[in-house]
């Protein structure tokens, strides 16, 4: 069986304290998302943006140190 591990990918990302909608126009899966307060609002390096758990979240990424 193959391992398997993510990219390392620089994104911007923020805590949301009210509902929001993204639009399909502003997603790579052309889906509408709906983003819950207490979760992150994300933006990738390609300017797409996508919402995650705040659980997922901290388990995923880390704050970059410059």
């Amino acid at each position: 069986m193959s391992r398997y591990q993510t990219r390392q990918t620089v994104i911007e990302a923020v805590q949301v304290a009210e509902r929001m909608v993204i639009s399909p126009t502003e997603t790579f899966y052309q889906n509408i998302y709906v983003v819950y307060p207490g979760d992150y609002l994300c933006i990738d390096d390609q300017g797409y943006k996508f919402p995650c758990r705040s659980d997922v979240f901290e388990k995923i990424y880390e704050p970059l140190t410059d």
